[in-house]
């Protein structure tokens, strides 16, 4: 089968970032499949581009057999020239497919509404199967964040956006478990729509060993500052373990980058806190490595009603479960991971004072129960967030949507893309 993945933000499968799709495209052509991914050459602020050769469209660059074709896009800071380059990466995925083999399924990723429309555009040009994925609920997720009011035009035109991709699609694709709720209510038949999650490599994930001594007693996250993640109250909650002598011998560890970073750097450089440490992003498999030094692993999300009503899909969390150490979970969301495998402590979202306590009583637990609490995490994410296993579910979910569409794998002619009509874009 071949398919088409267009993610703005798409990473390759040992690099940083949204690495899910990479990982996925790479077990899939492990059984034979084709997967070409349509990332943009430049898609974050803080982030470096790929560098595409004046007069080209795009720029093609293998990784473990998958194919990254990665687009064109204007650099941006801020958020007008940021809706910029979600445009300019559309229009120019629209005109991506020059050399390729004709595709049979085609996913419109949710990283923005913009790529889902080139996405359907590509789809229908090619007589493909168009997958509408929901990564995130646009604009609600949007709104939830304080980043727009409802009554802005944008949030209107998202909605707009978000209810053609619903009656354009074949088949509705999502990391949220709650989705089909969702999608049904916008007319898609439930038998139509998949949840798979995000979840972990387990090629970068082998047995880890057991937890250094502990102390002093490392608690670690590894993530974005800025969006949905509340790096904030993690800040807020290491001042308040300085400050209580029960939180004597317990260190915070942040690894990543992101918007929020530098203002946080500076606030706990104001406030003395010598119990933080803050370090750059790393690969993922830096990221394993680094894992195998903490005890244990701290996420923070905002309070977000798309999150409480449909669920939480947060790629770290799967990450720290698979390193087998426990998670103080700090979110509100009608899926709760740690909870269910019994794996840690879920606190209220954006309370750095039950966050504090919450680490303290993690340290404070014996050591046998803290290494029983990681082995609960990883056997639970190793038998509900394998993709080593999702790629598979996910093919056989294509295959049964290319059937009923009447554009069967099985039967597809194989015709290079150029040999058909060009999508109507702007120069």
């Amino acid at each position: 089968m071949r398919i088409w993945i267009f993610n703005h933000y798409a990473c390759r499968r040992h690099g940083t970032g949204l690495t899910g799709h990479a990982v996925m495209a790479y077990y899939m052509q492990q059984a034979g499949h084709q997967v070409t991914l349509f990332p943009a050459s430049f898609a974050q602020d803080y982030a470096p581009g790929i560098e595409i050769p004046p007069g080209e469209r795009f720029v093609d660059v293998m990784d473990e057999g998958v194919r990254f074709r990665y687009v064109r896009t204007t650099p941006y800071r801020g958020s007008v020239t940021r809706l910029l380059n979600m445009y300019h990466y559309a229009r120019n995925a629209c005109r991506a497919d020059e050399g390729l083999a004709t595709p049979e399924v085609v996913i419109g990723s949710l990283s923005h509404p913009y790529a889902v429309e080139a996405g359907f555009r590509q789809a229908r040009r090619h007589g493909a199967t168009f997958v509408y994925e929901i990564r995130d609920i646009w604009p609600q997720s949007l709104i939830d964040l304080g980043s727009l009011p409802r009554w802005h035009p944008i949030c209107w035109h998202f909605r707009w956006l978000e209810r053609r991709a619903f009656a354009q699609a074949d088949g509705v694709l999502s990391v949220l478990p709650k989705i089909a709720d969702y999608a049904v209510a916008h007319g898609v038949p439930s038998d139509r729509v998949i949840y798979i999650p995000n979840g972990i490599d387990p090629d970068l994930f082998p047995e880890p060993p057991d937890p250094p001594p502990a102390e002093p007693f490392l608690i670690a996250c590894f993530g974005r500052f800025g969006s949905g993640n509340d790096m904030e109250t993690i800040v807020e909650a290491a001042a308040r373990l300085a400050a209580d002598p029960a939180g004597r011998g317990i260190r915070i560890r942040l690894v990543g980058d992101g918007p929020a970073k530098q203002p946080l750097v500076e606030k706990a450089a104001r406030q003395g806190l010598e119990n933080l440490q803050f370090h750059d992003l790393v690969t993922k498999l830096e990221l394993a490595e680094m894992s195998q030094q903490c005890h244990a692993f701290v996420h923070a999300h905002r309070k977000m009603t798309v999150v409480r009503r449909y669920g939480m899909s947060v790629n770290k969390v799967f990450n720290f479960m698979a390193s087998a150490r426990p998670v103080v979970f700090a979110c509100d969301s009608c899926y709760d991971p740690i909870q269910e495998a019994r794996a840690g402590v879920t606190v209220p979202p954006e309370d750095p004072a039950a966050m504090a306590e919450a680490m303290i009583r993690l340290r404070d637990t014996a050591e046998a129960e803290r290494i029983a609490m990681g082995r609960r995490a990883r056997e639970f994410v190793l038998q509900h967030h394998d993709l080593s296993k999702a790629a598979g579910r996910l093919a056989d979910f294509f295959e049964s949507l290319c059937q009923r569409s009447g554009t069967s794998p099985r039967h597809a002619a194989h015709q290079p893309c150029q040999e058909t009509p060009p999508c109507r874009s702007t120069p």
